[in-house]
């Protein structure tokens, strides 16, 4: 502990010896960093349960909402169906390589049948040959020469009934590898039954917390609507990655810079200071509000912080830069005070970046416009001075602010 203490220490000193002056001060509003996650439904359908509420935290995986999925699990019981029908016939289709070996089978015997009967027919012609002639009537040897030929034949037509068989076989097995690629067809159908089905249950995709929630029993969520929100379920943030988005005056935006230390008071936590760094600066100003802005990560959020709320940042210069004193206001646009608030001549009572009331010296100009005096040096852009009375009011003493004076 005592290590930890030194080590804050060390980094308390490292930034007060590289943190300057404040050079101003600007309002603006928290809000996640760097942006919100919009959580949406991948079907469309109607909500049927929501299981979260706005400012809730939640975590990777629980459930958001749920969809009316009836639909979706018939469409998925169907496709299962298909696939087992298809299995199936598949089976069944292959019952006929079977009965087909069968017949090959007795074909092939048949052939040697036939090839038997050739020979014993070929042999008895050449036993009958080779009696002497007038031995035997001719007629018989005409017979026997016709048996040959009948059994020649009924030999070549029992042959053709192999390759017949054989391109049956085959017209079976590329009939089969066609049933299985439509079998892999209606896998996929299947999975995407599924896909849509497990799409009714919306979950969330990391720690975070609810910031809007658009979802509610019986409420329509659908896709590609001219609404960009139409199929969002919630909005969700990282408390723990905030940053706030400044309006910087464009008499002071030449002073900001990334990297430059910056300071936030919320109304919600007056006694908290948040640190910061500029991360960015917008490319583009508000022309009616005459602002850039900026945005600083927070460093040191705090789990109460939401966004939107209003803060009010005081950017310092660097150690190098840092000025003591008062700082001239040449090169920038003019300031001025309402002469109202003019005490002693030339003096005004300020807010201090700590929140306490502080009796500073202005050098006045002789310009006035609308009742306000011209502020040569002393005071800067976005500083907060106090509106009398004045009669109770002492150096030093704690003050509560408000972003309108």
């Amino acid at each position: 502990r005592k290590a930890d203490s030194s080590k804050t220490d060390a980094t308390s000193k490292l930034e007060a010896s590289t943190k300057g002056g404040m050079l101003f001060q600007a309002s603006g509003w928290v809000e996640p960093d760097p942006y919100i996650t919009y959580v949406p439904t991948l079907v469309n359908g109607v909500v049927k349960s929501v299981h979260v509420l706005a400012g809730q935290k939640v975590k990777k995986g629980e459930l958001l909402a749920t969809l009316v999925d009836d639909d979706a699990r018939l469409d998925l019981a169907e496709a299962e169906q298909r696939i087992k029908s298809m299995e199936l016939g598949i089976a069944a289709h292959c019952k006929g390589t079977d009965i087909a070996q069968a017949e090959l089978e007795a074909a092939r015997k048949k052939v040697l049948t036939a090839k038997s009967q050739v020979a014993d027919a070929e042999d008895n012609l050449k036993r009958l040959k080779s009696i002497p002639e007038g031995a035997i009537p001719g007629q018989q040897l005409v017979q026997a020469s016709l048996k040959l030929q009948q059994q020649r034949a009924l030999l070549a037509e029992t042959e053709t009934q192999i390759p017949r068989i054989m391109a049956r076989l085959e017209q079976i097995d590329e009939e089969r590898l066609a049933m299985e690629a439509k079998v892999e067809e209606l896998n996929t159908d299947r999975d995407r039954a599924q896909l849509a089905l497990d799409r009714t249950r919306i979950t969330t995709p990391m720690d975070a917390m609810v910031l809007h929630l658009h979802a509610a029993p019986g409420k329509k969520r659908m896709l590609n609507m001219d609404d960009p929100k139409s199929a969002t379920i919630v909005e969700l943030y990282e408390p723990e990655k905030l940053q706030a988005r400044v309006d910087v005056p464009l008499n002071e935006a030449a002073g900001i810079r990334l990297g430059q230390h910056v300071e936030l008071i919320s109304d919600l936590l007056p006694d908290t200071v948040f640190t910061g760094k500029v991360t960015s600066i917008t490319g583009e100003a508000d022309l009616q509000r005459n602002t850039l802005q900026a945005k600083i990560a927070i460093s040191n959020p705090d789990a109460r912080l939401r966004p939107e709320m209003l803060v009010r940042a005081k950017f310092f210069a660097s150690g190098d830069r840092a000025s003591t004193g008062t700082e001239s206001v040449s090169g920038r646009m003019s300031i001025f005070v309402p002469e109202g608030a003019i005490v002693d001549g030339s003096h005004v009572w300020v807010v201090s970046p700590d929140n306490r009331a502080d009796y500073r010296s202005l050098e006045l100009g002789n310009e006035v416009r609308d009742g306000h005096r011209l502020v040569i040096s002393g005071l800067k852009s976005g500083e907060q001075f106090i509106q009398p009375p004045h009669d109770k009011l002492k150096t030093g003493n704690r003050v509560s602010t408000d972003s309108e004076n």
